[in-house]
C-alpha cells in the first residue's frame, strides 16, 4: 500500500484506487477488468481499469457510500459482473479526507474471481 500512500493527496474528497491481490496470482487469471464507483445519490462516478490500473479516482468533495461494479476477464473466465468475497461489503464508504480501496482477487483454483472493499483505507 506504501506505493499508493506517496501518490494520494487527502482532504479533497473521496478517493478510490483499485488493486489486484498477488494472492492465487489473480494476474494471471483476471487479465482484464474495470471497477466503477459511483455516487449512490448523485452524479458522480468513475473507472479504473487494467488499461490505467494506478489511476486514482477523486471526488469533487464528497464523502458518503458508493456504488461499487466491479466487471473482470481472463483467459479461464469469462467477462462477467464480480460479487464481493464472503464478509465484505458490495458497496464502499470514504470520508473526504480519505482515500478507500477495491481489491480483485481470483479464487483458489483460478476458476472464478470475487472482489473486496476496504472503507476509509488511508485518511490524513
Amino acid at each position: 500500500m506504501s506505493e499508493f500512500q506517496d501518490k494520494v493527496d487527502l482532504g479533497n474528497g473521496a478517493q478510490f484506487w483499485a488493486y489486484v491481490s498477488p494472492q492465487h496470482e489473480t494476474s494471471k487469471y483476471v487479465t482484464k477488468w474495470q471497477v466503477r464507483i459511483e455516487q449512490t445519490d448523485g452524479n458522480w462516478s468513475g473507472i479504473i481499469d487494467s488499461d490505467n490500473p494506478e489511476k486514482i479516482l477523486q471526488t469533487p468533495d464528497l464523502s458518503g457510500i458508493f456504488k461499487v461494479t466491479v466487471r473482470a476477464s481472463g483467459p479461464e473466465i469469462e467477462e462477467k459482473e464480480l460479487t464481493p468475497k464472503p464478509g465484505s461489503k458490495p458497496d464502499i464508504g470514504c470520508n473526504s479526507n480519505c482515500t478507500a480501496m477495491v481489491g480483485i482477487v481470483v479464487t483458489e483454483e483460478g476458476a472464478d474471481a470475487n472482489y473486496w472493499t476496504t472503507w476509509d483505507a488511508i485518511c490524513s
